[in-house]
């Protein structure tokens, strides 16, 4: 499939590599192609990675990843939410309070439905936001499959994103609308909070134990 990654940080940077190893073709969409952070993630990940501009990636894309800061979503969502129809967006962020005390919003809304409003013809999926960059390099402790959760109203491609998250190594679990959200954004906060505040660190993540 061709995946376009808005956001070339630690998230779109890993899942990126990841899903390139499984045969997806893969590109960045960015604001500036020859700032030197993208010449040099052009470097790391090889000739095969194209880097675009925002537009650009979207048109070329079946998938696209957005792995911003929830500060710069908005704005962003608003300029490209024209190229967005019926594009399948999986949501990586999530609206945290800048001291990572808490989120901006949630509890009757998300920062997945903000997007789905800002860009209503989108297929927007919220996924790959409850635990940290190094587990998406490897998801798998005490050889166990890490789990990785996904949420949206669209019906047609949950199939798409489930394979998306196994091909990451992941355990995927479907848990309905993209309501659910509401559920997830909190949950990353406690895997954040976990790792930096409760002495934790960032080597765990979660999984789902069931009776036989």
């Amino acid at each position: 499939m061709n995946i376009s990654f808005i956001g070339s940080g630690n998230v779109g940077g890993t899942l990126a590599k990841k899903l390139f190893q499984k045969g997806h073709k893969v590109f960045f969409g960015v604001r500036d192609v020859n700032s030197d952070k993208n010449i040099n993630l052009k470097k790391e990940l090889g000739s095969s990675i194209e880097i675009n501009s925002i537009i650009d990636s979207i048109i070329k894309a079946d998938i696209i990843y957005l792995a911003t800061p929830w500060s710069a979503v908005e704005e962003l969502i608003k300029s490209i939410s024209s190229h967005l129809k019926n594009k399948i967006l999986i949501d990586c962020t999530n609206p945290l309070k800048k001291d990572l005390s808490g989120l901006e919003v949630g509890h009757n809304t998300s920062g997945s439905e903000i997007i789905q409003n800002l860009a209503p013809e989108c297929l927007v999926y919220k996924s790959f936001n409850t635990t940290g960059f190094n587990i998406m390099e490897d998801p798998i402790l005490e050889n166990r499959k890490s789990i990785m959760f996904f949420c949206s109203n669209d019906q047609k491609n949950r199939s798409v994103v489930a394979k998306l998250i196994e091909d990451i190594g992941f355990e995927s679990l479907d848990v309905g609308p993209l309501s659910s959200a509401r559920l997830l954004e909190p949950f990353a906060l406690l895997w954040i909070q976990s790792a930096y505040k409760f002495g934790m660190g960032r080597d765990f993540s979660f999984g789902i134990l069931r009776r036989k």
